[in-house]
């Protein structure tokens, strides 16, 4: 469907883009006790085996399964994925260990989190009819990035004492960003649509609660705050994926994908279901392997994520109903 029908500027609908795009149940995790700081509960069993580790799989399998995301650079996305196997294949080999590559993930891992924040909120103001804008674009990349590189010295430490004294003027610096976004979106009430609205308002609350929480220390809270991002992240992708099945289902290149899109809800949930029982049991078994695979599986779908996903090619744009 065309953006300029429908009212409010929502990617699908009010419920679908509040629940699974704004993900504006993710303040729920913040009732006390429902999150424990001292070990891992059901939802973060929930979160990284039926959320997290199947949404960075399913990038490889839509490159592996749609042509048209593709576009004609199969032997490219192929060389890809040999390169990173072949890449944690040797250091496995030859250091018995993945804590480098746990480095390089958790890096760019943050990239990839504001980069898709920021790329779902290009959405919406192409939603709303809105001019590219640098403050949104590169202001969102600054404050999930920064969120979330600042987890380390808040649980670890690390930095010298005379850099932790200038934790605070940073904190309070990167959160006049997200209230520059909020502002400025206010300002333009053209532009101003309530689903572009609640989006933004709902990722710039959750990274500077991120930050207002490190600074004050209060490590429950965090954990909160950290698993809703990671559960934010996780189910927002799983979003556009099936609003791209959706439209996918009646068009574009006959394949197995398209067949697949046509009964997309059963599909996804078949999918979350059986491949988070496979990753548990693999990870309970053979964890290194499991390891392996599935930082080599999050190395290919920040770079194939950068690929199939840019709004300026015509196709991708069109593909989203913008």
């Amino acid at each position: 469907m065309p953006s300029s029908r429908i009212p409010g500027g929502w990617i699908v609908a009010p419920w679908f883009d509040l629940l699974f795009l704004a993900n504006l149940a993710w303040v729920v995790l913040l009732i006390p006790g429902l999150v424990d700081s001292g070990r891992s509960g059901p939802i973060d069993f929930i979160q990284i085996y039926f959320l997290t580790t199947p949404h960075r799989w399913i990038t490889l399998f839509l490159v592996a399964l749609d042509p048209d995301r593709r576009s004609g650079r199969g032997r490219f996305f192929l060389g890809l994925a040999v390169i990173v196997t072949v890449a944690v294949l040797t250091l496995r080999l030859s250091t018995n260990a993945f804590l480098c590559l746990v480095l390089i993930d958790f890096v760019w891992n943050a990239w990839h989190f504001g980069s898709q924040h920021a790329g779902v909120a290009r959405i919406y103001g192409r939603k709303a009819g809105a001019a590219p804008s640098t403050l949104e674009k590169q202001g969102m990349r600054f404050l999930v990035v920064y969120a979330i590189l600042r987890i380390p010295e808040w649980s670890a430490g690390g930095l010298p004492e005379a850099w932790r004294a200038w934790l605070p003027l940073a904190d309070s610096l990167a959160l006049t960003v997200p209230a520059l976004i909020l502002t400025r979106t206010l300002l333009r009430p053209n532009e101003a649509t309530w689903g572009r609205l609640a989006y933004l308002t709902s990722v710039c609350l959750l990274y500077s609660a991120m930050i207002l929480t490190q600074t004050l220390g209060r490590s429950t809270t965090m954990n909160a705050l950290f698993l809703a991002a990671a559960l934010f992240h996780a189910i927002e992708y799983l979003a556009i994926v099936t609003h791209y099945a959706r439209g996918r289902a009646e068009r574009g290149t006959a394949c197995l994908f398209q067949r697949m899109a046509r009964h997309w809800t059963v599909v996804l949930l078949l999918y979350l279901t059986l491949w988070g029982m496979a990753d548990w049991m693999l990870h309970h078994h053979f964890f290194e392997w499991a390891a392996g695979l599935n930082l080599g599986a999050a190395f290919l779908h920040y770079t194939y994520d950068g690929m199939i996903w840019k709004l300026r090619r015509p196709e991708t744009a069109r593909s989203l109903g913008v």
